[in-house]
């Protein structure tokens, strides 16, 4: 009895397997006579559907692994990943039990239809997706599943007029091409699109949605926000610092003879940080930062002019008075009307002496007005300019 019972166990068991794999005892006549059977008559150019008036719905879904690269300067983006297409093909139904118990079968790409599917904004050329396995697998339900994977690059148009505190949207737009948007419907499934941060780039949200009414295909967007830290510390600051320091060329004694030189350095520092930033970033003339740069270049033009006629005054007319200066005015009336009263201009000029200003001893109080008056422009630019970059949208 026990025996009996061990032996029907077994039996069962076996019977469970044999359901459960299918193939398990099948043979390539099998096989071969299930192809011959399902491609019989088969057209390859016809959508799967036995009334050719109903549409093939084609589910599919974005998946992403990562961001591979965003180009400023040609405005493009490229990521890694892949989609998951599938639909069902009417033609290739069979019932299991009748052949062999087998549940699915492989089929040659040239063999059976399937979908022609491309990127709808690509940067290069318009190619199509292929199947480099060059072979479909297909249920005994007529479900076929193609995963296209690759790295995908889109043109994204960039709005970089706060960089570097910038937040982009770009779309990646597939699409089917050869039949009207009644024929073949492509239904954006709920896809994982993993928020993977690279360096320099993080990825605020992302969504998968079907192309309006008139349009086969799906897209992806993406909202990302660039991390701005790098920028800050190789541009920004070394920028702000630079500005600062050219600030005090002002207060450089015009007798050392390197207020000019100093001035001419700064600027092409300037010049230097400007062209480097260009040669990154396409030519856009609503770019914040670059209107920053070039106002302090003004600003270091204008300095550099103010310092150049403050030196020319000092060697060239540093012991002329100054024309407007009270004191000068007041010596010069005393000196006319008491032209003949030698002895009472003497004590006059004794017992309460006027000094006369000239362009030499002016000088520190000229640089004091100059430095005061930029640091007011240059901080209320530097403010204005920060809080138009790091404003939120």
């Amino acid at each position: 009895m026990l025996y009996r019972g061990n032996l029907f166990l077994l039996i069962f068991l076996t019977s469970l397997v044999q359901a459960c794999w299918g193939r398990d005892d099948v043979t390539a006549e099998n096989m071969t006579s299930l192809r011959k059977y399902l491609l019989r008559d088969y057209d390859p150019y016809l959508r799967p559907r036995k009334i050719q008036a109903d549409p093939l719905i084609i589910n599919a879904s974005f998946f992403v692994h990562r961001f591979n690269d965003i180009n400023e300067k040609e405005e493009s983006i490229s990521l890694l990943g892949y989609l998951r297409i599938s639909w069902n093909d009417e033609f290739l139904v069979w019932n299991k039990q009748e052949h062999s118990n087998i549940s699915t079968i492989e089929f040659k790409t040239n063999d059976i239809w399937w979908p022609t599917i491309a990127l709808g904004n690509p940067v290069g050329e318009f190619e199509t997706f292929q199947n480099p396995f060059k072979i479909f697998r297909v249920s005994s339900s007529g479900d076929i599943e193609w995963y296209p994977a690759g790295l995908y690059s889109v043109t994204c148009e960039l709005n970089l007029k706060k960089y570097p505190f910038d937040e982009q949207t770009c779309d990646f737009m597939f699409v089917a091409i050869g039949y009207s948007p009644d024929a073949v419907i492509i239904n954006a499934e709920l896809s994982n699109l993993q928020n993977r941060e690279t360096t320099e780039w993080k990825v605020e949200a992302g969504r998968v949605s079907s192309m309006p009414y008139g349009k086969t295909g799906l897209t992806a967007s993406f909202t990302l926000q660039r991390k701005p830290y790098f920028v800050v510390l190789t541009v920004l600051l070394p920028l702000s610092l630079l500005s600062v320091m050219n600030l005090f060329v002002i207060l450089i004694p015009v007798e050392s003879g390197e207020k000019i030189s100093f001035a001419i350095t700064t600027f092409l520092a300037y010049s230097i940080y400007l062209s480097a930033i260009g040669s990154s970033l396409p030519a856009k003339d609503n770019v914040y930062m670059v209107v920053y740069i070039e106002i302090l270049m003004v600003l270091s033009v204008i300095m550099m002019v103010s310092v150049i006629v403050q030196t020319r005054l000092f060697f060239y007319y540093g012991e002329h008075h100054l024309p407007c200066f009270i004191g000068n005015t007041i010596s010069e009336k005393i000196l006319i009307t008491n032209k003949g009263d030698v002895k009472n201009m003497l004590s006059m000029e004794t017992s309460k002496p006027l000094k006369r200003r000239t362009w030499a001893n002016s000088v520190m109080i000229i640089d004091k007005v100059l430095f005061i008056s930029f640091s007011c422009v240059l901080g209320s630019v530097s403010i204005y300019y920060f809080d138009l970059m790091m404003a939120k949208s």
